[in-house]
């Protein structure tokens, strides 16, 4: 049996609204955990930040950890409770904080809870491995898939470094990966592999510009009658 992880201070976990699991137009949000004492958990604000309206709405709380020498990603129901402005992270130094409490237990969970998109080939998001364009199976905020030559030998849980340029932006990215899988076309395509990955960073910035780009390519596409 998989002995669940503890959720510990210093974790940066990934929040979603429970009621926009799955949907397109899902929030998903980034923080840091200050503080973890039986149920009640002290996170910094999220990226993108919430007020005091979003107070009560219960969200899905998901994290990575090691477990039977991979890791995985791991998460729990919980419920945003309070809204603190000057909680105090370090002497003389207070931060705008939220308080979760936690409603279950954690379980493994699927990372590719966040929306996928495939990106047309004149795009605003290009990600390079080695120096070298992939070609982009789909990418979300949380992670990637994408066609890489079999030669190259992936192992799942290796960790693996990424340039993701977004409208001529370079951001250096690290990345784990979680799936290696053949093409549905195996017995024609046998020199490429799929491989998956989900992206481990705290980085906003690149965050909130891939967030954005997303949508406009998931709007072009719309206009275009490529996805419904």
């Amino acid at each position: 049996m998989l002995k669940m992880p503890e959720l510990k201070i210093g974790t940066t976990i990934d929040i979603v609204f429970e009621n926009e699991i799955d949907k397109t137009k899902a929030h998903h949000m980034k923080a840091l955990v200050y503080d973890y004492e039986n149920s009640n958990i002290v996170i910094s604000q999220t990226s993108p930040p919430l007020n005091h309206d979003f107070l009560k709405r219960r969200i899905l709380v998901t994290f990575l950890a090691n477990a039977e020498k991979r890791v995985l990603r791991f998460g729990f129901a919980a419920q945003l409770t309070d809204l603190i402005t000057n909680y105090e992270i370090a002497r003389d130094k207070n931060v705008e904080a939220l308080i979760l409490t936690q409603r279950e237990n954690p379980s493994l969970v699927d990372f590719r809870m966040y929306f996928r998109l495939r990106p047309p080939s004149q795009s605003s998001v290009d990600l390079f491995f080695e120096e070298e364009k992939v070609n982009l199976i789909d990418i979300s905020v949380g992670g990637a898939k994408f066609i890489y030559p079999k030669s190259h030998l992936f192992f799942h849980g290796d960790e693996i470094n990424f340039k993701l340029i977004i409208d001529s932006t370079v951001y250096n990215l690290k990345a784990r990966v979680s799936n290696i899988s053949p093409p549905h076309d195996f017995l024609v395509n046998k020199t490429i592999q799929y491989v998956g990955v989900e992206f481990e960073h705290d980085n906003r910035q690149m965050n909130a510009a891939l967030g954005r780009s997303i949508i406009e390519i998931e709007r072009l596409l719309l206009s275009e009658g490529k996805i419904n």
